[in-house]
């Protein structure tokens, strides 16, 4: 319990009067005849007034003062954080003629939103398509009347040669998470084709494209849900050109990654790739009957209404480090853009020669790490270095502190905390990145605008721009603050973890819990426990209490975190960052309500009782903080949180219904859901009516009966 603050006084407007009243009484006898009105009254009110203002003002005195110790901690609050994304920039579908590279720090705009654009890029017409070889298994071939003797003879393969089946199949890019779980062989097919109008200028587009730098933009799979997070160790994308040899053999010649800003499929970004100078490699590696597409090495078959005529060369993609490779997005003429507007050259004021002098620029919300500062010296613009403390840094140092959030600028003191700005000379901001927030977060489509952009080039927006943040209030940062002092940017008790991942600037987390000793394994049932310095912390991002939303954390939020966290371990650490594990359960309860006329509304109010107190966050659990990891779930509680429901009568019957083994069962009567450590329930079905006898199994989840099995049944339109 914190300490309390009492006022330093706190008599309001009417005790301020009466005692005025009465001290004038005492004092002037004279005065106790006034009737009410007199002008005397008049001056006590008006006293009374100035008095009750000045009151208000001292009482704020501790509040000033605790913020003026804040400051005294030179912990800034988080400016606002932008959003990222992804954008392709094609060039003009009916020319063969590239336009110019489109340069690094380019504007964009989505509305009154502006965006830079991250790195360089070549603006081509190509397009992108990802396919894959789709194992077929023994069984399939046989349902399709085949067998692998059949394949063999069909290609006319040696003898010893093994045909592996497998159908072609492209991936919906946008539509669909991109995977290799399937493939014959752990190989992306990437298509780099044209449109129509271009394909038979294809010989000469190829010459153009020799030598250029392609960029490809990449997306990871972190909306995929997941219990637990893989080694985020750096790993290594192969990019391979497929080529041919004049006797027909298939070559993959290696490209050299100009830049991965992706950390090997890892982060949303893009890839650079340096295409071979000598045109003739780009090869569509076309075949003469389709029937041999796809055979041994060669790409599978496009899908229509494409062709090998509309190929200008073909990429593959493979990771040894991780075959399955889950991808969430893959397309050409890619950009990394953030949402932020660019400024440049802005001149902020002139030297004073002053110590510690303060310019400010004409933007809050400013990335600091994009910032370039300079200050005029002999006629020469000099960066000066940004550093986050103005301190022991001697008297020549060329230094200066930004708070990112206000947007101001301070210089040293001339003494240890680094060198003044001459008198009158100029001080500009060559360059830096401004804006972010919310509001910055748009859907796919938005951005279709490209400032100062050739007519040449258009622009698609397939991924949308997620990650940004608004700035921290006030009040957020009064509660931050002092949560800083506990654990000092270093996790090191269960609080600091929890606190930590709570307080992340990257990812919302609405929840945290920590188990010391906790080594998950192929998944949460093969974890070990009691494993010294091993520490798990479980995580659940926000969400609002109904059925079919339970807060599963996302791959990319355990990625966030993750990262977060390991920057602020101690040295020994061996940390998870995981998702509890949700065991299924329904519960139905038969009651009688007090009023007939409100019943279906007094049913709905006890559903939405049982949502909300089985619920993994706020309100959930007895202390309102949400279910407790690992408590188990009884009936008799359930049914008190139904009986205070207002317009229940009497609980007649609840039943709770689990699935352990596939099957849904009815829990007996006197026993508890058990749940394990790293456990919560969800809660799939609840279901409350007035009906007699035992409560049945809440509706779309009745167990099949006895022999029954489940057979996929296809609705055929019917055509005239």
């Amino acid at each position: 319990m914190p300490l309390p603050i009492p006022n330093l006084d706190d008599r309001r407007f009417d005790d301020l009067v009466a005692e005025a009243r009465a001290r004038l009484g005492n004092h002037l006898p004279e005065l106790t005849q006034i009737a009410p009105g007199d002008p005397v009254y008049a001056l006590v009110d008006l006293f009374a007034y100035f008095t009750e203002t000045m009151l208000y003002r001292a009482n704020l005195i501790p509040e000033r003062q605790r913020r003026v110790l804040l400051n005294l901690l030179q912990i800034p609050l988080r400016p606002a954080k932008p959003s990222r994304g992804l954008v392709c920039l094609d060039s003009s579908p009916r020319s063969i003629a590239l336009p110019e590279l489109v340069r690094d720090g380019v504007q964009l705009n989505a509305g009154a939103q502006s965006f830079t654009g991250k790195g360089e890029i070549q603006p081509t017409p190509l397009a992108l398509s990802v396919g894959i070889k789709r194992r077929i298994t023994d069984q399939e071939l046989a349902d399709m009347g085949l067998t692998p003797q059949d394949l063999a003879e069909h290609y006319g393969l040696k003898r010893g040669d093994v045909p592996q089946p497998f159908q072609p199949y492209y991936f919906a890019n946008g539509s669909e998470i991109l995977g290799l779980d399937g493939s014959l062989d752990n190989l992306y097919y990437l298509a780099l084709t044209v449109p129509k109008s271009l394909v038979n200028r294809l010989p000469e587009l190829r010459e153009r494209l020799a030598g250029i730098t392609l960029n490809i933009a990449l997306a990871p799979a972190d909306d995929l849900e997941t219990e637990q997070l893989d080694a985020l160790g750096e790993r290594k994308l192969l990019w391979e050109l497929l080529t041919q040899t004049e006797d027909g053999d298939l070559i993959p010649l290696p490209l050299e990654v100009v830049d991965d800003s992706t950390r090997g499929g890892r982060q949303l970004g893009v890839v650079r790739l340096r295409l071979p100078r000598n045109a003739q490699l780009l090869d569509p590696l076309g075949v003469t009957d389709p029937m041999f597409a796809g055979l041994g090495d060669l790409p599978p078959e496009l899908p229509e209404p494409l062709s090998s005529d509309h190929v200008a060369f073909w990429l593959r993609l493979s990771c040894p480090d991780e075959p399955a490779l889950p991808l969430g997005y893959l397309d050409v003429n890619g950009l990394e853009v953030v949402g932020q507007a660019t400024r440049r050259d802005l001149v902020l004021g002139v030297g004073t020669g002053m110590p510690d002098q303060v310019v400010s620029l004409p933007d809050v919300h400013i990335d600091p790490e994009s910032l370039v500062l300079e200050v005029e010296d002999e006629g020469l613009w000099v960066p000066w270095q940004r550093v986050d403390f103005l301190v022991d840094l001697g008297s020549e140092a060329q230094v200066f502190k930004v708070d990112a959030q206000t947007g101001q600028v301070q210089f040293g003191d001339g003494l240890e905390g680094g060198k003044r700005p001459p008198l009158g000379k100029r001080i500009r901001a060559a360059s830096y990145r401004a804006g972010g927030g919310s509001s910055s977060n748009l859907p796919a489509d938005s951005i279709k605008e490209l400032s100062g952009g050739s007519a040449r080039i258009s622009v698609r927006q397939p991924w949308p721009c997620s990650g940004g943040v608004d700035a921290e209030s006030v009040l957020q940062a009064e509660r931050r603050i002092p949560q800083f002092l506990t654990h000092r940017n270093r996790a090191v008790t269960r609080e600091d973890y929890q606190l930590l991942s709570l307080n992340n600037p990257i990812n919302p987390v609405a929840r945290a819990e920590v188990i010391e000793g906790f080594v998950p394994g192929i998944n949460l049932g093969s974890a070990r426990t009691n494993i010294p310095g091993a520490v798990s912390v479980f995580v659940l991002p926000p969400r609002y209490p109904a059925l079919g939303q339970t807060p599963r954390p996302t791959r990319g939020l355990l990625k966030d975190v993750d990262a977060y966290l390991k920057q602020r371990l101690v040295l020994g650490v061996e940390l998870y960052v995981l998702s509890p594990k949700f065991v299924p359960l329904a519960v139905s309860v038969n009651l009688d309500v007090v009023d007939p006329a409100i019943e279906q509304q007094t049913l709905r109010e006890v559903e939405s009782t049982l949502i909300n107190y089985l619920w993994p966050l706020a309100p959930g659990g007895t202390q309102g903080q949400g279910w407790p990891l690992g408590q188990v779930v009884e009936a008799n509680e359930l049914i008190t949180q139904v009986a205070r429901v207002p317009g229940v009568r009497a609980v007649r019957a609840l039943a709770i219904f689990h699935n352990p083994t596939g099957t849904w069962l009815t829990l007996a009567k006197d026993k508890p859901l058990g749940l394990l450590p790293y456990e919560l329930p969800e809660l799939v079905g609840v279901s409350a009516s007035t009906a007699q006898g035992d409560p049945q199994m809440p509706g779309g989840l009745v167990p099949l009966a006895k022999g029954s099995r489940v057979v996929p049944a296809p609705v055929v339109p019917q055509l005239c």
